[in-house]
């Protein structure tokens, strides 16, 4: 395998001085083939418009991307090609609400070089002393977009889950048994987080993620929703205060839009008609999968912002002088 540093390079001596040493968090959110909803991509997009960020690391795409699998965007202005959107692969310095920092990487998956990509960012892991490694992904599931959103939770160390009886970080060359009891295994298509959060359990490095439930007859379309309750568990997770209050506002402002859009198709209706049904009866059954370990709920910092907004929203339509009684 050819040296994995050669796959990166860092972006300039001043910036890396910035980067703290001890305590940093790596979230990533990397959507490939499967990215149902749009959930990696609208959280990640999110960020970088709404957090203040530092470019620490390029990747080399050459090396890794199939441009005639996945085509970059063209801009043509009837005579000139005036743009060419070549994807990247970069690692941030990111800022939350509270000033904290943490690391960012983003782009689209990998198609070549999986474990040589994973060996560099285990490398970079190192380098920059990061203490845990949360990633994001949205996957197509029967349920309906009325009811909360179903999260899969996974780690290479069970003790990140907070789950009775587990152990501590994995020692460098062994793999942590993640099972339950009567719990079983499942045969599924790996994503490149697959490959790095297993990677990194076996180089001693805690790293976990979460799965968003997407209803199926979303999965091509943008479904904001998704990216919400990915970062809400991220926050959580990390410990970081990341600012989901806007993001808020664009689910709701998509939900109103899709139930027009439902009112409007009958045979949509009945699909989601049955899932609510299928979905309220599984969460009657004391029988649920052991594997949908979290539902997304708003925070309290969410409700409170959304009902301040609310009464100042109802102040403005008030008459400035109440009427006399």
């Amino acid at each position: 395998m050819r040296d994995p540093r050669d796959l990166y390079r860092f972006e300039s001596t001043e910036v890396l001085e910035a980067v703290p040493r001890s305590g940093l968090t790596l979230v990533h959110a990397l959507p490939g083939m499967v990215d149902a909803g749009n959930a990696c991509r609208i959280a990640a997009t999110y960020l970088r418009d709404e957090l203040r960020h530092l470019r620490l690391v390029s990747f080399d795409t050459d090396e890794l991307l199939d441009y005639r699998g996945a085509r970059p965007h063209a801009t043509f202005d009837g005579t000139s090609f005036v743009e060419v959107e070549v994807p990247e692969l970069t690692l941030s310095l990111m800022y939350d609400e509270q000033d904290r920092p943490f690391l960012f990487l983003d782009g689209p998956e990998p198609d070549l070089q999986w474990r040589r990509l994973a060996e560099a960012l285990i490398d970079l892991v190192e380098y920059f002393d990061v203490e845990r490694v949360v990633g994001m992904q949205g996957v197509p599931m029967a349920v309906p977009h009325t009811r909360p959103i179903g999260l899969f939770a996974h780690a290479n160390d069970p003790s990140l889950l907070g789950r009775p009886g587990a152990g501590a970080t994995p020692a460098p060359g062994t793999t942590p048994d993640l099972g339950e009891e009567g719990t079983p295994e499942l045969v599924i298509p790996a994503a490149f987080s697959t490959l790095l959060e297993h990677r990194l359990g076996r180089a001693g490095h805690p790293a976990m993620g979460y799965a968003a439930q997407i209803p199926h007859y979303l999965a091509r379309t943008d479904f904001p929703a998704g990216a919400l309750a990915l970062l809400r568990r991220v926050s959580e997770a990390a410990g970081l205060d990341l600012p989901l209050v806007h993001l808020g506002d664009l689910t709701d402002a998509a939900t109103v839009a899709l139930q027009g859009s439902l009112e409007q198709n009958g045979e949509v209706r009945q699909i989601v008609g049955a899932l609510e049904e299928q979905y309220d009866s599984l969460g009657e059954s004391e029988d649920s999968s052991p594997l949908a370990t979290t539902m997304d709920l708003p925070t309290a910092d969410e409700i409170g912002e959304h009902f301040e907004r609310f009464l100042a929203d109802h102040d403005s339509d008030s008459p400035e002088d109440p009427p006399s009684l």
